[in-house]
């Protein structure tokens, strides 16, 4: 999806991807955008509920949605033992071979590698 948001200094800044809006009453939310894929969905939809329902999210659907979704909650970007777990229980759930573990830490990067210079991009905000 391409949008194009007010903005304060430029009047205007085009942006790609997915939006979720909700009236200010609360009682209408939208996803606008493509069809998101399959890694996105569960994400945006609980976006949505966020926006619409926010105080039953955190108040009295919270132990429900922690149920459904065991992370719910939690950022799992960095928190490495919390993202084991999940994709662990994720694995179990669905019948899966138990992800393997790493072996060790990543090895480090080459000092003597290139880094290609990035070209210039075009600024196509308005």
């Amino acid at each position: 999806m391409q949008i194009i948001k007010k903005d304060q200094e430029k009047g205007g800044r085009l942006q790609f991807g997915t939006e979720v809006v909700a009236s200010q009453d609360k009682t209408l939310a939208a996803l606008l955008g493509a069809s998101p894929g399959a890694s996105t969905a569960a994400p945006i939809m609980l976006n949505v509920l966020k926006s619409v329902f926010s105080e039953r999210v955190d108040g009295v659907w919270n132990d429900k949605l922690k149920q459904i979704i065991p992370s719910f909650g939690q950022h799992l970007n960095g928190n490495v033992e919390a993202t084991l777990n999940e994709l662990n229980y994720t694995s179990k759930v669905l019948g899966l071979h138990k992800p393997q573990q790493a072996q060790g830490d990543a090895p480090a990067p080459d000092a003597d590698a290139a880094i290609p210079e990035k070209a210039p991009m075009a600024d196509i905000e308005l």
